[in-house]
C-alpha cells in the first residue's frame, strides 16, 4: 500500500509533462495538493518524529514521499510504549 503513493506522484508528473489541456491541469492540481498535504503532515507530526529514532531529514523525505504511510506506523509503535 505504501508504494501506491508513487503512482500518484509519477502519474501527476507524467500528466504535467506529457499531457495538455485539462490533463496537465489535473496533474498540476494533484501534484501540488499532494505536496501541500504531505508538507502539512510533516509539521503536524514533528513532535512525533522528535520522539522517534532517525534524523529529522529522513522523516521529512519519507513523509513527503509516503505521507501517513510513514508516520502512522511510528505513531502506533510509540503509542504502545
Amino acid at each position: 500500500m505504501k508504494y501506491s503513493v508513487w503512482l500518484v506522484w509519477i502519474g501527476s508528473l507524467a500528466s504535467m509533462l506529457a499531457g495538455s489541456g485539462w490533463v496537465a491541469t489535473t496533474g498540476q492540481i494533484v501534484f501540488w495538493l499532494t505536496f501541500g498535504a504531505h508538507l502539512v503532515e510533516f509539521f503536524v507530526n514533528r513532535s512525533l518524529f522528535e520522539r522517534a529514532e532517525g534524523s529529522m531529514g529522513h522523516h521529512f523525505i519519507q513523509t513527503m514521499i509516503y505521507g501517513l504511510f510513514h508516520w502512522q506506523p511510528i505513531k502506533e509503535r510509540l503509542g504502545s510504549q
